[in-house]
């Protein structure tokens, strides 16, 4: 399976080429700085310098791609940033310049959207008060980038991740379809790249919301 992979360079980036070259896939990894990628990912993977947020600049990453995976995210979460939504916008515009039918799959965050899944505490108070106001500026960006993904006219795949953290993986997740994960508050990086792969070479995920959580 050829994958594209936006934000390749960020910490879930690395864990997503690292994982889907293990699985056997082609991987094409758009960056910046192609010295932000680890020397022995670079050295397996199609390098494509290119803003992640312009079709243009994006579309030779996507010839021939079945999924573009978006890990796209804001490096300062307390500033305005439409980051998220500019890089959805930008895979979706390219794959139909490519005239390609790569799937959109779109790194999210559950922290927007209190729902069936969550406890009462989480569900009416947490999210919905405390989240809103700390990440008032994500939430908006990650709810733009999962509208702009439903209506791009692709198949389209959102993974919603609780608090990302950095210790290693656990090789397993609990997952949800269009719905939170009871107690979901994190995942680890590594696994949550796990999930974002899996629902990439499902077809059955397709227009679907899975929220992942450890």
């Amino acid at each position: 399976m050829k994958l594209t992979v936006l934000g390749a360079t960020g910490g879930t980036g690395r864990e997503v080429v690292r994982q889907a070259l293990a699985r056997g896939h082609e991987v094409a990894a758009v960056v910046r700085d192609p010295a932000r990628l680890p020397d022995d990912l670079r050295a397996a993977v199609t390098v494509v310098v290119a803003e992640a947020t312009d079709p243009q600049s994006l579309a030779p990453a996507v010839i021939g791609s079945e999924a573009v995976v978006s890990v796209v995210a804001p490096r300062d979460q307390k500033r305005p940033t439409t980051v998220c939504a500019d890089a959805a916008r930008a895979a979706a515009a390219a794959v139909r310049e490519a005239e390609g039918g790569a799937r959109l799959v779109v790194a999210s965050n559950s922290a927007h959207s209190p729902g069936p899944g969550d406890d009462p505490f989480t569900r009416y108070f947490v999210k919905p008060v405390i989240l809103a106001r700390v990440l008032r500026h994500a939430n908006a960006d990650a709810r733009r980038a999962e509208e702009l993904a439903r209506a791009s006219g692709l198949p389209w795949t959102i993974a919603r991740a609780g608090m990302l953290t950095d210790r290693p993986g656990k090789g397993r997740y609990r997952s949800a379809l269009d719905r939170n994960v009871p107690g979901g508050f994190q995942v680890t990086r590594a696994d949550f790249a796990k999930a974002l792969l899996d629902a990439a070479e499902d077809p059955a995920a397709a227009g679907r919301v899975v929220s992942i959580a450890n």
